[in-house]
């Protein structure tokens, strides 16, 4: 239901060789205005009148994935236009690192993992010091389940830019995943140092805290964040998560309400409320698991479970305890 890391999808905009031509100038400025299809639409002229126009099929592939969709179906044709501009891109000039950065960034937003560490490998052996594809490489990496491949890529990229918020940000959500809190921890505050206003920064360190056991520097990191981003419905679940722990029910059950106005499709919220009220509500507890049974089809099971341990003390019994007091 989660993305491992932040997808890095920075793609390279080209610039044409020598004069730019009318429509290319016509589609880089319907581009900086946000006219996306303007833009793909002069490129595709810009084509069919030079077909080997290079920094036309990268610039275009670039703006089908940028391209708002209706669906997750037109996404996915968007993607596959997006794939062939940058397969004839690379048709036309096998030596730009920028265009296999970009298809290999395509492939990761796809979950194309072989195919994005080759291509973003490709990229590397053409310009080692690519900071952009070498962060992609270190997510790919990541994903495969290669954990040293992974930090060696985000080490070297730090020795490129050891101040870069993406970098720090990616690195650290791999050291959590990794149970690496104390070094998620460290580069989490490194980012807070260089952007203190990164309320994204605040919440995954607050995360990490949690995990090493110190929940009053958590709850701290969560209320700066809600303070920068009062949106931010997945810091009231962690808020309301740690005040039920300390014993305060309603301010618990407050931030999860709020959380759910916030975000009413994360399926979180209703099971975590569900196992909070299963003691004292069963009802109410009921209704929240039945929720998230519908938003979360592929969990069915783990929800009717819950629902049928409502029908007796014991059952309720233990699924407060199997959530917040873990043997």
């Amino acid at each position: 239901m989660k993305r491992l890391v932040v997808l890095l999808i920075v793609c390279t905009l080209v610039v044409a060789c020598g004069a730019d031509t009318r429509l290319f100038k016509q589609a880089r400025l319907a581009t900086s205005k946000g006219n996306l299809t303007q833009a793909i639409s002069l490129y595709s002229r810009l084509i069919k009148q030079d077909p080997k126009n290079f920094a036309a099929y990268v610039n275009r592939g670039i703006l089908w994935e940028q391209l708002p969709v209706k669906d997750t179906k037109e996404r996915f044709a968007n993607r596959l236009k997006a794939e062939q501009d940058y397969l004839k891109a690379i048709e036309l000039n096998p030596n730009s690192a920028e265009t296999y950065n970009n298809l290999g960034a395509l492939y990761l937003d796809m979950n194309r993992n072989l195919d994005a560490a080759y291509n973003l490998s490709t990229a590397l052996s053409l310009d080692p010091k690519y900071f952009t594809a070498r962060m992609n490489r270190a997510i790919v990496y990541h994903r495969m389940g290669r954990v040293s491949d992974a930090l060696s890529d985000f080490d070297k990229a730090a020795a490129l830019r050891p101040k870069d918020p993406t970098l720090l940000l990616n690195r650290a959500l791999s050291y959590y995943e990794m149970g690496q809190y104390e070094s998620a921890v460290s580069d989490l505050s490194l980012l807070l140092f260089f952007k203190p206003d990164d309320a994204r920064a605040y919440l995954e360190r607050a995360k990490a805290f949690i995990k090493m056991g110190y929940p009053a520097n958590a709850y701290a990191d969560l209320e700066e964040a809600v303070t920068l981003k009062p949106s931010y419905a997945l810091a009231y679940y962690y808020m309301g998560d740690l005040l039920f722990r300390k014993g305060e029910k309603d301010q618990a059950l407050g931030m999860l309400v709020r959380s759910k106005e916030l975000a009413s499709q994360y399926v979180p919220t209703y099971e975590l409320m569900g196992d909070m009220l299963a003691v004292e509500d069963p009802v109410a507890a009921t209704s929240n698991y039945m929720v998230a049974r519908k938003l979360d089809p592929a969990n069915a099971r783990r929800y009717e479970a819950k629902i049928r341990l409502m029908r007796s003390e014991e059952g309720r019994e233990r699924v407060l305890a199997n959530r917040f007091f873990p043997r």
